[in-house]
């Protein structure tokens, strides 16, 4: 029965599937390799490799031959005590005892050769059947962190063997002693050909994620009514198997057949640890360049593909893009190609190849992202989230190599907004030209109050998952260190001279940039800006870092830049970085009075251009054009609350120089020597009050209120700045920076 072929590769591509839920192509030789439930025995044939397959009932008529015996079999239990045994509890699953005898289980030939074996084990959720959900959607790639693994044969009760997987949780060595992860039941032994047979459909139900993430469906508003193994597929060095788990309403009953259900898919993987590059040499994480760094290995490791890939000589790392409509592919194309570019240069070589799959190739459904075995960038059509673009990447834990990225595009979301923006804008730009300020503010306001209430509406909420007692979950869409708003920048009109068309071509190629950048190990930096020059109308004018956030007006401009590239010279050739102070990331950034005063000011994700404090009170004096109308003799159309978001943001990031003065001055590089500024770093505090009260105190504010067409108009501005003034005093007090009295205007001479 089998395969008699003894080396590990053979055997893993000799794994038997006795009962599955998939077709096996027999035509082509494509990755995805996932059989039907057969009604009588037959041999498939596979690259020279014969396969088995057996429904239950033939399973059980084999069972009377004398190679293939049962689990419970005296013959079986002499094997299985000879192999690589687990004295300890079987696995961190509570009802593990309870395995279902299912009538038609998904039995999979696992080579007792490979029992002892050292694999990486992990989970990624692929599906989500709700298409219209943002919280639902967000969901999609969430993941276990791999993990190492051994596999073992535990008994359940003296006659109830199963293959354990036992690994280490956290600050991982070598050495590290192995806990049980989770078991799979033995169903029984082919003695012939050396196989153990296992079932996974079993396993089904303990690994119902969504019943762990949310029991009470506090962030779904679903409960769980199943879950179970749907499908098992192979290839090369990797095994895969989907739980798919179905949900309902919180209100439903679960016997009412008329009821929804919403659907999500998790692809589970054991990998083989030799299908990793042994030629790939593990890195540390240095000062001056930021990397993802391995979660699970007490030293870690920053995250980086293998450019020494022995299988593949040029360009070792192959995506797979979906869906993007043809007007978008040259910006794909030259992202792509941008970072090929820095590749040739550094390493001489491309790194990057690719392929666009057409709607009508039949491999698109195969071609998922979260699985491991493929590179997929895709634009979203099937769910809807909160974020612009995510581009996650799994790694091996012990060496930081990656060994799987994806990017998820949320383009349908992404053009609606961005035409909607350039139609307000033209038409505003239009009202300004004439005069109308009034009727252009109002529009800008619609428009920006809009957006804000569709993009709250696809945030709400966070939560966290584990996968038992240990195991957290890594949920992408809910990590700042991943995080790309749809929208960023406040209250700005298109940039003049500038069409859709040609806006669009730099974002696309931007974003998805940015996105590989992330892909490639890179995490945020937001210095980038201070490398921007004064001339902000040409690619790469507006940061020296592509993983940079800026704002609408800036996005379309920024291509990967000097700190990229260094960047690039550390992680994939071990070149030591020659500027130490152009990176910063998510956690260095303040956001508190706590946090502010330690923290450079100079690193903030909601700045722009080289010189922040200036982009900051630019910023305010935006926020009172708003409040009061100067232009216009009509009432303002904006509230204090309605802004209240970009204000505190606004006064968050000039307190920042007044906290941090004292302790981060010495770091900073743009801010003195400009303007007024003082030299003194004991002087920065009372410069940033006298600047925040040169403009709130301005006696120009009052001529303006008071020249309002009529008494109504008059009242609402002088509120709004009476508000916004009250506001500002609440925010500095709040930080332990200023005192109310301190914001006394002088009186008029």
């Amino acid at each position: 029965m089998y395969v008699k072929n003894n080396t590990p590769l053979a055997l893993l591509m000799s794994l038997v599937v006795l009962s599955s839920c998939h077709m096996f192509d027999e035509t082509k030789n494509k990755s995805n390799r996932t059989l039907n439930h057969p009604k009588t025995n037959r041999v498939l044939e596979y690259n020279g490799v014969k396969l088995q397959v057996l429904s239950e009932s033939e399973f059980k008529k084999e069972t009377r031959k004398d190679s293939l015996v049962s689990a419970s079999d005296p013959r079986a239990l002499r094997v299985l005590n000879n192999l690589p045994l687990h004295r300890g509890a079987p696995s961190i699953h509570k009802n593990q005892k309870d395995f279902t005898n299912n009538t038609e289980s998904l039995l999979v030939g696992f080579p007792m050769g490979l029992v002892g074996e050292e694999n990486v084990f992990g989970g990624v959720i692929i599906k989500v059947s709700d298409k219209e959900n943002e919280n639902l959607g967000t969901l999609k790639l969430t993941e276990l962190p791999p993990l190492h693994v051994k596999t073992a044969v535990s008994f359940v009760e003296k006659f109830k063997p199963v293959l354990t997987l036992m690994g280490c949780f956290s600050e991982c060595t070598e050495e590290s002693e192995l806990q049980s992860l989770i078991s799979f039941p033995i169903k029984g032994l082919d003695l012939d050909t050396g196989m153990i047979i296992i079932d996974l459909a079993s396993i089904g139900k303990e690994l119902n994620l969504m019943a762990l993430l949310d029991p009470e469906g506090e962030y779904t508003k679903l409960k769980s009514i199943s879950s179970e193994t749907v499908s098992v597929d192979f290839d090369m060095k990797t095994l895969l198997f989907d739980v798919q788990i179905k949900m309902i309403p919180l209100t439903s009953d679960p016997k009412d057949p008329g009821v929804k259900t919403t659907d999500f898919t998790v692809r589970w993987y054991l990998k083989l640890s030799s299908g990793f590059n042994s030629a790939f040499k593990a890195r540390v994480p240095v000062n001056g360049v930021g990397f993802f760094t391995t979660e699970r290995s007490l030293q870690p490791k920053i995250n980086r593909f293998s450019i020494t890939d022995s299988a593949v000589t040029e360009n070792p790392v192959h995506y797979y893009i979906k869906n993007v409509p043809l007007e978008f592919r040259p910006s794909f194309i030259k992202a792509l190609e941008s970072w090929n570019k820095e590749f040739k240069s550094i390493i001489g070589k491309k790194l990057l190849s690719y392929e666009f799959i057409e709607p009508e190739d039949e491999e698109l459904q195969n071609l998922t992202p979260g699985d491991i075995r493929y590179n997929i960038i895709e634009w979203d059509l099937l769910n809807k989230a909160g974020y612009g673009g995510l581009g996650p990447s799994v790694s091996n834990q012990f060496s930081g190599q990656i060994f799987s990225a994806n990017v998820l595009i949320q383009g349908p979301t992404i053009v609606k907004i961005y035409q909607e923006w350039f139609g307000v804008s033209e038409r505003a730009r239009i009202l300004l030209a004439e005069g109308r300020n009034h009727e252009a503010n109002r529009l800008i306001k619609q428009f920006e109050t809009s957006v804000e209430k569709e993009i709250l509406e696809k945030r709400k909420g966070s939560f966290k998952l584990k996968l038992g007692q240990y195991l957290e979950m890594n949920i992408p869409a809910q990590r700042k260190e991943l995080e790309d708003p749809i929208k960023k920048g406040h209250f700005e009109i298109v940039p003049e001279g500038i069409s859709y068309e040609e806006y669009m071509k730099g974002y696309m190629t931007e974003i998805l940039a940015h996105e590989i950048g992330h892909n490639l190990g890179l995490r945020h930096n937001f210095k980038g800006n201070l490398g921007a020059i004064d001339s902000q109308s040409e690619p790469g004018a507006v940061s020296r870092s592509v993983m940079e956030y800026l704002g609408r007006p800036y996005r379309h401009l920024n291509v990967i830049g000097a700190y990229d590239k260094m960047a690039l010279a550390y992680g994939y050739k071990g070149v030591a970085p020659k500027h130490l102070n152009w990176y910063c990331t998510d956690e260095d950034q303040g956001t508190d009075a706590k946090t502010l005063p330690l923290k450079s000011p100079e690193c903030s994700k909601s700045d722009a251009t080289s010189d922040p404090f200036s982009f900051w009170e630019s910023r305010l004096d935006r926020i009172l054009d708003l409040m009061i109308e100067r232009k216009s003799t009509s009432a303002p159309v904006w509230k204090v609350p309605e802004i209240k978001t970009v204000l505190h943001e606004t006064i968050t990031g000039l307190s920042a120089y007044a906290l941090s003065a004292e302790s981060t001055a010495e770091s900073w590089t743009n801010f003195f020597g400009k303007h007024d500024r003082p030299e003194d770093k004991s002087l920065v505090k009372s410069y940033v009050l006298q600047r925040i009260k040169k403009k709130l105190c301005d006696p120009l504010l009052e001529e303006v209120i008071l020249q309002k067409e009529t008494p109504l108009a008059i009242k609402t501005a002088q509120d709004n700045l009476s508000e916004l003034k009250a506001d500002i005093v609440k925010k500095t007090k709040d930080f332990g920076l200023y005192k109310e009295e301190d914001f006394g205007c002088p009186e008029a001479p």
